[in-house]
C-alpha cells in the first residue's frame, strides 16, 4: 500500500513539472508583469504610439504564436517575487533586477532590445556641450533619477550627487525647473517626455553623446518555462522578420531614426528595415 502511494505522489509531480513547463496552448492568454515607464509602457493607449515600445512588441511576439499576453503593472520588486513565486509567466524589464536579489540563476531571459541611459540637460546651462572620460568627471555636478533605477548604481560608484525621484516625469519637471544639472534616463525616453511635456521647448534641451550605462531589456521566465521562452523566440524571430519589429522601434522614436545599437546582436541580421 506504501509503495502505491509513492507512485502515486511521483505520477502527481511529474503532471507538475509537466504542466509547469508547457507551453500555452493557441487563443491562451500568458500573464507579464512588468513596470510603467514611457514611453517603453504605457498604462493605456497613447495615440500616434500604443501601448509602449516594449509591451507590443512582447504583444506582437507572443501573438505571432497564437498567445495573448496580458500586463499587470508592478513596482520592480514585484515583478521579481511574481517570477520567483510562479504568480506571473514572464516579467518584462531588466536581469539587474534579479542579480541585484542574488535570484539570476532562477530565471533566463530572451533581449528585446539594449538601451542608453544618457544625461538630459538645459542647453543654457551647457551651450558648449558636454564632454567627460569617465562619468566621475561630472563629480560636482547633480543629477537626478528614478528611485530604484538601474542606473543608480553606476551613479553611485561614480560618487555623483543624486536627487531620487519616484516617476520619470516628475525627474523631467525638476530638470525643467533647474532643481539639478542632468536628468539620467533611457534617450528614447527622455526624447519622448521632452515631446510630451514640453513640445515648443524641445529646442533647449540636450543629452550626453557618451553614454552613462547600456542596458538590455528583456522577457524573463522562470527556468520552469522553458517551452514558453522557446515560443516567445520563434514569435520575435519572426516578427523581427517580417518588418513589425523595426516598425514598432520607429513608430516610438519621436525623430523617427532608430539608432542601430538599440537592436540586440541577436536580432540585427534578421530584422527587415
Amino acid at each position: 500500500m506504501e509503495i502505491k502511494k509513492k507512485i502515486v505522489r511521483i505520477v502527481i509531480a511529474l503532471v507538475s513539472v509537466v504542466y509547469l513547463c508547457a507551453p500555452a496552448s493557441a487563443g491562451d492568454s500568458v500573464y507579464v508583469a512588468t513596470v510603467l515607464y514611457p514611453p517603453l509602457v504605457f498604462e493605456d493607449v497613447v495615440p500616434q504610439f500604443g501601448n509602449g515600445m516594449l509591451r507590443d512588441i512582447v504583444t506582437e511576439a507572443f501573438a505571432a504564436e497564437g498567445l495573448d499576453a496580458e500586463y499587470d503593472l508592478l513596482p520592480m520588486s514585484r515583478n521579481v517575487w511574481s517570477i520567483v513565486k510562479r504568480v506571473r509567466d514572464c516579467c518584462l524589464g531588466s536581469m539587474e533586477w534579479f542579480k541585484r536579489n542574488g535570484l539570476e540563476d532562477k530565471v533566463e531571459s530572451v533581449d528585446i532590445i539594449q538601451l542608453n541611459f544618457v544625461g538630459f540637460y538645459k542647453v543654457r546651462r551647457f551651450p558648449d556641450g558636454v564632454t567627460f572620460n569617465r562619468l566621475a568627471d561630472l563629480n560636482g555636478y547633480s543629477f537626478g533619477n528614478v528611485r530604484g533605477s538601474s542606473s543608480q548604481r553606476t551613479l553611485d560608484e561614480a560618487g555623483l550627487k543624486t536627487d531620487l525621484a519616484s516617476d520619470i516625469r516628475i525627474n523631467f519637471l525638476k530638470l525643467n525647473a533647474g532643481r539639478f544639472d542632468f536628468a539620467v534616463a533611457f534617450r528614447v525616453t527622455g526624447e519622448y517626455l521632452i515631446w510630451e511635456l514640453f513640445l515648443e521647448k524641445a529646442p533647449e534641451f540636450s543629452f550626453t553623446s557618451k553614454s552613462i550605462q547600456q542596458m538590455k531589456l528583456s522577457v524573463i521566465f522562470q527556468k520552469r518555462n522553458r517551452r514558453l521562452k522557446q515560443r516567445f523566440m520563434k514569435g520575435l524571430a519572426k516578427i523581427a522578420r517580417n518588418g513589425i519589429y523595426y516598425s514598432i522601434l520607429k513608430r516610438y522614436h519621436v525623430n523617427g531614426i532608430v539608432p542601430e545599437d538599440i537592436i540586440p546582436e541577436d536580432l540585427r541580421n534578421i530584422v527587415k528595415r
